[in-house]
């Protein structure tokens, strides 16, 4: 009876050695390839994938939690395109304009991740960032980012109008920053530049449970010191679409070229067309002779109609029009 059961075992694990229960593999040999380390294999669709994947080395980060999510990476950017087709944990759209509510509820129509959307700090200060918060919140934002310029007192105003978090964005770190913290900040988000690791490592010290989020840098370096500093979730400024479309029309005219080549295809011969001094900012139609009639200036000249030339229909009286409300005496 035993031994019936184990070739039945045998049978059904196969030669992959993958024991299959239904239709999903639960045990692989070992020099198999699993489909992911950490877990089952990643669902994409056919045609809808995420183009745009933020660093490997990102989700280093220990993030931290939103609302029960966890947050290690931050997208950089408003573009509908880009933010629709990124795998990052959460949106961080700040803009160099005048916060606008449509602008937010556009965001939010394509944002499958959480969305931090600034809502001023340095032009929009006092009661409007405030409701300006308090409409984000409504229209289903996760937090708000103030600028830098913002003072501690309009951190805690539009900490006290909202539930959900505010981030305030610092420089550096000082007696205002710490206020700013104090004041409501839930969220810190370090734009020191290069000193960025070096601001991190001293808000760290002081406040060690305060969550902190910071750019990742230029290079896989900046973002290891940012992380090792004490960042829990890193921002990344993803490339532009004019770059991506570049890129992708240079791999396209690459692949025809190289499907001509292999089929000996000769390479087209260039068109010239002839230089017209007079209209050369004008496109160049290609009509065959006769078609059209050219007329030359001294006629055309000559078949404007001229003031002299003019005979107005009423011959020089006016036409009377009704007289309307009055009576004619």
């Amino acid at each position: 009876m035993q031994d019936n059961v184990e070739r039945d075992a045998a049978a059904e694990q196969g030669a992959s050695g993958a024991i299959r229960h239904g239709i999903f593999e639960v045990g692989h040999a070992p020099s198999e390839l699993v489909p992911a380390a950490d877990g089952p294999a990643p669902i994409e669709g056919r045609l809808r994938k995420a183009p745009l994947r933020v660093p490997d080395n990102y989700e280093e980060c220990s993030g931290f939690t939103l609302f029960g999510r966890r947050i290690r990476t931050l997208l950089y950017s408003t573009d509908v395109a880009a933010i629709r087709n990124s795998n990052a944990d959460a949106i961080f759209a700040v803009y160099p304009f005048t916060a606008q509510p449509a602008i937010t509820q556009a965001l939010l129509t394509v944002a499958e991740a959480p969305l931090f959307v600034g809502v001023g700090g340095g032009t929009t200060t006092g009661r409007r960032a405030a409701e300006l918060a308090a409409v984000s919140e409504m229209q289903g934002a996760a937090g708000v980012v103030l600028n830098s310029p913002a003072t501690p007192e309009m951190v805690a105003q539009v900490a006290s109008t909202v539930d959900i978090p505010v981030i305030a964005t610092i420089t550096r770190f000082d007696n205002e920053a710490a206020e700013k913290i104090q004041s409501g900040a839930r969220v810190i988000n370090v734009a020191a530049g290069r000193q960025t690791p070096e601001v991190i490592a001293e808000l760290r010290a002081a406040f060690p449970a305060l969550p902190i989020i910071a750019t990742g840098g230029r290079d896989d370096e900046t973002a290891a010191a940012t992380i090792a500093a004490g960042a829990n979730a890193l921002i990344w400024a993803p490339p532009s679409v004019v770059e991506l479309q570049r890129d992708m029309m240079v791999r396209y005219r690459e692949k025809a070229e190289a499907a001509a080549e292999a089929a000996g295809e000769e390479p087209p011969v260039a068109t010239v067309v002839p230089d017209i001094t007079d209209i050369t900012d004008m496109p160049v139609a290609d009509v065959p002779t006769g078609v059209v009639e050219s007329v030359s200036p001294e006629v055309e000249k000559t078949e404007q109609i001229g003031e002299e030339d003019f005979v107005s229909p009423f011959r020089g009286r006016l036409p009377i029009l009704p007289l309307f409300g009055r009576k004619r005496g």
